[in-house]
């Protein structure tokens, strides 16, 4: 269980308060067509099905400050294919919600150069973190010993290299990790400490750590019907 939970607290796909955290995309790019699973209209703050997810209103969403990034991230990887990885602001409403997006590119046919077909990804909204998070509970987390603090603070260097992530989100994410793996925050940091010494700092390795979980977070709504084929 993460260090700054209360022993015997279960996880939750749902995340803090409730909070839907992760979810599916696919997005057809020759249609420009995107399909959301149910916990990304909910990330949006939508209901399933309530409108149409299309490029304009994806971005309408995005932060001001932040939408050049995202279409220049995305734009790389239909051009080439490449997975991509980026941490950036969404409005619902009045409120500001912090999310990773994470996804690669997709050939039909085998086709392995030139634009992808499609781009298929995840959402992780890490906004139930950090405004959970303050400087006693972070203390918390990391008080037990100054071993500990060192790897907590290593892991959260490589989430920032390899995420494009500020501090207080790379923490955010190791809480989310912690809890949905149902391990202490050190043994997560542990784990990327380790990868990162095999020479995987962002692609591919840290990658598919945070892609295997979120296809193990999603898997379970697959037979339900509400991930994107």
């Amino acid at each position: 269980m993460g260090e700054d939970l209360q022993e015997g607290e279960p996880a939750s796909l749902a995340g803090v308060g409730g909070a839907r955290q992760t979810g599916r995309f696919v997005y057809d790019v020759a249609g420009d067509a995107w399909e959301w699973d149910d916990d990304v209209f909910a990330i949006h703050g939508y209901e399933p099905g309530e409108v149409e997810p299309t490029t304009q209103l994806i971005m309408r969403h995005k932060h001001e400050l932040d939408r050049e990034l995202v279409e220049r991230t995305l734009q790389v990887a239909i051009d080439g294919g490449s997975p991509f990885n980026v941490y950036y602001r969404i409005l619902v409403g009045d409120e500001v919600r912090n999310v990773v997006l994470v996804g690669e590119g997709q050939y039909d046919g085998g086709r392995t150069s030139g634009k992808v077909d499609r781009l298929l990804g995840y959402y992780l909204d890490l906004t139930p973190e950090l405004e959970a998070e303050t400087s006693a509970a972070a203390d918390a987390a990391v008080a037990a010993s100054a071993a500990s603090r060192d790897t907590i603070e290593q892991a959260k260097g490589i989430l920032m290299l390899g995420y494009g992530l500020d501090a207080d989100a790379a923490f955010a994410m190791l809480k989310w990790w912690s809890r949905n793996r149902n391990v202490k925050v050190r043994e997560v940091a542990e784990r990327l400490i380790q990868v990162a010494r095999e020479g995987h700092v962002s692609h591919p390795g840290l990658r598919r750590l945070l892609d295997a979980l979120l296809d193990d977070l999603t898997a379970s709504r697959t037979a339900r019907g509400n991930r994107p084929d």
